[in-house]
């Protein structure tokens, strides 16, 4: 773990904390002793709870319950983790709490003198228009916004991204963002469960052959605290930063900086899980064939329910399996002085061990 000989963060808030992320980060500012206090907001503090921190129902939508909360503790630094379920259709939902809950956070955060850095969680997905192959790309490359952008989700998380980085250096507050990539690790009932599916049924759509950056969640949760020692740093530094060191009103993306074929990967956690995956007799699909027929099904449920029902399966859920997606993070590497500390092999032992221990769940042998 890197040095953090830095000023203490104070009063840390981490909203969101009882999700994937936020419990992570709120794990890492425990034992990294950084912190005086942690409080965490979050609309559901019945799970994934952390000796020696305060939880507080509420919601990063609701002016009066953030007022609240940060005229109550005086944080020094907000995390700011919350988005609804990506792959959720609710497009109303995306918008209150990404556009409008963040809205909301900075308008509140105005009103106070304690907050002096917040550390905000974007996606990787905003670069990207998720029909075509990324690699290696970079923070330099723009924002996609609808209508390029196909997926709403991304759209309201750029859109939430500029509102962050624009509010940099705006009554002495510092901003920054984290994009997040493809997370797993304890906690994920998102990923995990998908791709232990995938990788049993020992099928792969394509080559085969698409490298994918995949990241254990503790190692972004230690970029975010990264990030927000360096936030309070500049907050208290006396001298100019250069510009090719700053990490206030810029974005980092974060990665285990060791891509993985996406089908590997899948494979890799069904075994873990007990499942026998040969790929010597995997089912190969050919992308193409794949893509035509099930746009054609979504076709058929358009027109057959005038557009009120979708198939179980959508090719905006197939074409992501198909294609390149890495990352530079030199950026993070440099600025951030960031490095996984959790490989992919560990962090997927970590993963399969907390998914089997999960209610319901037995190891499979076949």
């Amino acid at each position: 773990m890197a040095d953090l000989e830095t000023p203490v963060l104070g009063t840390a808030l981490v909203i969101g904390g009882c999700g994937l992320l936020g419990h992570h980060i709120v794990k890492i500012l425990i034992e990294s002793k950084v912190t005086s206090k942690i409080v965490v907001l979050d609309v559901n503090t019945a799970v994934n709870l952390v000796d020696g921190v305060e939880y507080i129902n509420g919601s990063i939508t609701s002016s009066d319950q953030v007022t609240q909360v940060l005229k109550q503790h005086t944080p020094r630094v907000v995390f700011h983790t919350v988005s609804p379920n990506p792959l959720s259709e609710n497009r109303k939902r995306f918008y209150e709490v990404n556009v409008g809950g963040t809205q909301n956070l900075l308008e509140c955060i105005k009103n106070t003198t304690s907050v002096k850095a917040l550390v905000y969680t974007s996606s990787s997905s905003v670069v990207h228009n998720s029909y075509t192959d990324l690699i290696k790309a970079t923070e330099d490359m723009p924002l996609f916004f609808e209508p390029a952008q196909k997926v709403y989700y991304s759209h309201t998380k750029a859109v939430a991204e500029q509102m962050v980085i624009n509010s940099n250096r705006q009554n002495g507050l510092l901003t920054t963002v984290i994009r997040p990539a493809s997370l797993f690790g304890e906690g994920d009932h998102l990923l995990t469960g998908n791709m232990v599916g995938l990788g049993r049924k020992n099928v792969i759509i394509g080559s085969g052959t698409n490298q994918f950056d995949f990241t254990y969640v503790g190692n972004n949760a230690y970029a975010q605290m990264l990030a927000a020692a360096a936030l309070v740093r500049a907050s208290t530094s006396k001298e100019p930063i250069p510009d090719d060191e700053r990490v206030d009103g810029e974005a980092f993306v974060v990665t285990n900086d060791e891509p993985w074929p996406f089908w590997e990967f899948a494979r890799a956690l069904a075994v873990a899980a007990g499942y026998t995956v040969d790929r010597t007799k995997a089912k190969m699909l050919p992308k193409g064939v794949l893509l035509f027929f099930v746009g054609l099904l979504e076709w058929f449920y358009k027109i057959l329910t005038l557009g009120t029902r979708q198939p179980a399966v959508k090719t905006r859920m197939i074409l992501p399996t198909t294609l390149e997606r890495t990352f530079n993070i030199g950026k993070a590497k440099k600025r951030l002085g960031y490095k996984p500390q959790v490989s992919i092999e560990e962090g997927i032992s970590r993963t399969i061990t907390w998914y089997m221990s999960q209610q319901g769940v037995q190891k499979k042998t076949a």
